[in-house]
């Protein structure tokens, strides 16, 4: 057992070095002439009972530097009980964008409510191009001119973009607030090791919370078929799919301009039903090389919880100081170099994390997201 850990461990200490080169190698895209002709977007935001958000976002795409002419957005909401609809119709009179609201009927049975609300919201949408976002979610002025030109100028059929969390406000309590930030941290290698994998011609993860891709991509794939029951999703399954129909063309805009910004989870009854959700996709991949990554990064971790059991500091060592340097080396590129002294606490706690919510992931009973009961 003890050799089989060692050489996992050793394995993912050389992942950690490969993961970070590529990253800190990769510069940041920039469009290298005046792009004349540009394709029009249409922003999609799947919503449910984001009245504390849905303005802020709304305000954000209205100060977009992409001509507003070249851009829709589309609210689909889905059954909310708050008033999100009052506030986005309100501000359909006040803000210049061209801003439609789709207004789903009652969810159908066996259906991801995402999905159901991107394709949906597909047949009323004129661009070619589809972004997604989320409503709870925050963007930079030059969020869709960073699309735009990277459409333009690579032509990829699937865009994943990076995903931070917004630092923690200042009415939460100190340990909220150090929750946050080590979701910040987790959250940071997720994005990173997507976006490699990604680079490398093996995409297994990314969000659904900044991506694009083009419409007729979209149709050519059918769309979300075969995974409409499966709750979560929206995202890496439709990337997967691309993969395989359009040999690489599924890319990663690295850029700061680029970044969406969403909630972290403050409770932890969010926080664990909202794990639950990833980690229950990996059994529904059909491509090879994110299920192999998932049960990688499932058996290391693990190794790890062997490697402290056993008190085999030295083997935890050879994991931990690799990941340290891969983790602090993300945290500079999303400027938050203050999460540091958080991250060999995370590298401790971090492998009973992954073995809870890997072992979890099997018992396929519902849960609740959104004030409803998923699979």
């Amino acid at each position: 057992m003890s050799y089989f850990a060692t050489l996992l461990i050793a394995l993912y200490g050389t992942f950690c070095f490969v993961l970070l080169y590529q990253w800190w190698a990769w510069p940041d895209f920039r469009p290298l002439n005046f792009i004349e002709k540009r394709r029009r977007l249409t922003v999609i935001i799947p919503v449910r009972n984001e009245a504390a958000n849905i303005e802020n976002l709304l305000k954000d795409l209205n100060s977009q530097t992409l001509n507003k002419w070249l851009f829709e957005v589309i609210i689909a909401d889905d059954d909310s009980t708050d008033n999100t609809v009052e506030i986005v119709k309100k501000l359909q009179s006040t803000l210049s964008i061209d801003l439609k609201i789709n207004q789903l009927p009652p969810r159908y049975q066996n259906t991801s409510p995402k999905k159901r609300a991107i394709t949906e919201t597909m047949k009323m949408a004129s661009g070619e191009i589809i972004v997604c976002t989320d409503g709870d979610c925050r963007v930079g002025a030059n969020w869709l001119m960073s699309i735009s030109n990277y459409f333009e100028a690579k032509q990829p059929v699937f865009l994943s973009s990076p995903v931070y969390f917004l630092s923690p406000h200042n009415e939460l309590t100190f340990f909220q607030r150090i929750w946050v930030r080590l979701q910040q941290i987790e959250f940071a290698s997720l994005i990173v090791s997507g976006a490699v994998s990604i680079k490398m011609g093996y995409p297994n993860m990314c969000s659904g919370a900044n991506i694009a891709y083009q419409k007729s991509a979209f149709k050519e794939v059918r769309g979300f078929e075969g995974n409409e029951h499966i709750a979560s999703g929206d995202d890496e399954f439709l990337m997967h799919k691309m993969a395989k129909e359009f040999k690489g063309r599924v890319h990663y805009l690295k850029s700061k301009e680029a970044i969406v910004l969403t909630n972290a989870l403050s409770d932890l009854k969010s926080f664990y039903y909202q794990r639950k959700r990833w980690a229950g996709k990996w059994s529904h991949y059909t491509s090879f090389a994110p299920k192999a990554m998932a049960a990688f990064i499932f058996l290391c971790n693990t190794a790890l919880v062997y490697a402290f059991v056993t008190g085999n500091f030295y083997l935890a060592f050879i994991k931990l100081w690799p990941e340290f340097l891969f983790l602090g080396g993300l945290l500079l590129f999303f400027k938050s170099a203050s999460n540091l002294i958080l991250v060999p606490f995370l590298q401790v706690i971090y492998p009973f994390y992954v073995l809870f919510f890997g072992l979890s992931s099997l018992d396929k009973k519902t849960y609740t997201w959104k004030n409803r009961k998923l699979k």
